[in-house]
């Protein structure tokens, strides 16, 4: 509450909400009762409350955390609220079903599998003495090599948790927030992983995308056949020219697309390899071709400068 400065009248304030506030004072002219009087009576208040106000992102936020839902996918104030209201319609699980449901999915993957695996029948020693010897067409080919690579990739994947697919998805700039079943989970993550394969050599960076390196993953980036530039912003989490030319960073990849690598390394992190690197200034911004340095700029560029630096040095 509060006091009027004039009248003295104590007024109610609500917290939490818009409203406005009608003061009316009795007046004894019942022809006119509109107009303010002051008189001994005391002040009637009169309160009409609104429509809620909008949620922030942090109380959108909040609230899909009180829910147990994960909302690591979604990059803007709109996929939090549409995030929020599939929470609200139950057309999205929360994290501890997910969890609960995993052990349940792995067990019946795995009863699948084994369902089809064969017992391997020993021959007599009558038909290996009239087997035929082994062809070179027998020798697997390479297409038969990438099917394995990729039956093992597969299952490989289908062995993560819920949790850990999403994660992978959203580092991928991948939204999942349709994706219901956890089958659908591994196939997206699976051609995600297929695509990037063909485009680097640890599959983290993606054609279009701004990726996260460490410095072990850097060095087998830099060794990869054929070698596409690769354009690195080593940054720090508390350096604010950095967290101001993210964005700007993520814009230029898309430009750039298939054309160059975007990578960036936390030098906090990688400590080691920011030492390699003589980084010095932060952010520091350099382009290497054929696994060797071609050029550096230290400080922020803008999406415009950072395509036309980029694109000088190829």
């Amino acid at each position: 509450t509060t006091l009027h400065p004039s009248y003295g009248a104590v007024i109610p304030r609500i917290a939490s909400q818009r409203c406005n506030v009608i003061h009316r004072w009795p007046n004894n002219n019942a022809e006119d009762d509109d107009t303010p009087f002051l008189s001994s009576k005391s002040i009637h208040t009169y309160v009409r409350l609104d429509e809620q106000p909008p949620l922030t992102i942090r109380e959108i936020k909040q609230e899909l955390q009180d829910r147990k839902i994960n909302y690591t996918d979604c990059f803007d104030k709109e996929s939090l609220l549409q995030r929020l209201q599939q929470a609200k319609d139950g057309t999205v699980k929360s994290d501890a079903e997910d969890s609960h449901n995993d052990d349940a999915t792995t067990a019946t993957v795995e009863t699948h599998v084994n369902s089809k695996q064969e017992p391997t029948t020993t021959a007599d020693s009558s038909d290996q003495s009239t087997a035929q010897p082994p062809s070179s067409s027998s020798t697997p080919s390479s297409d038969n090599k990438n099917t394995i690579d990729e039956t093992t990739m597969l299952q490989e994947i289908r062995s993560l948790r819920v949790r850990e697919l999403r994660e992978e998805l959203a580092r991928r700039n991948l939204r999942w927030g349709g994706m219901i079943e956890k089958e659908d989970l591994v196939q997206a993550v699976f051609q995600a992983r297929k695509v990037a394969l063909n485009f680097s050599a640890t599959g983290v960076l993606t054609p279009g995308n701004v990726a996260e390196l460490t410095g072990e993953q850097l060095e087998q980036e830099l060794e990869q056949k054929p070698k596409l530039p690769l354009l690195l912003d080593a940054y720090a989490t508390w350096c604010g020219p950095c967290q101001m030319m993210a964005p700007q960073l993520v814009e230029a990849s898309q430009v750039l697309g298939d054309k160059v690598r975007v990578a960036k390394m936390d030098t906090d992190q990688n400590q080691a390899q920011a030492s390699k690197l003589q980084v010095q200034g932060l952010p520091t911004l350099i382009l290497f071709r054929n696994g060797k340095e071609v050029d550096r700029i230290e400080g922020a560029l803008m999406k415009d400068q950072l395509i036309q630096w980029v694109e000088s040095k190829l």
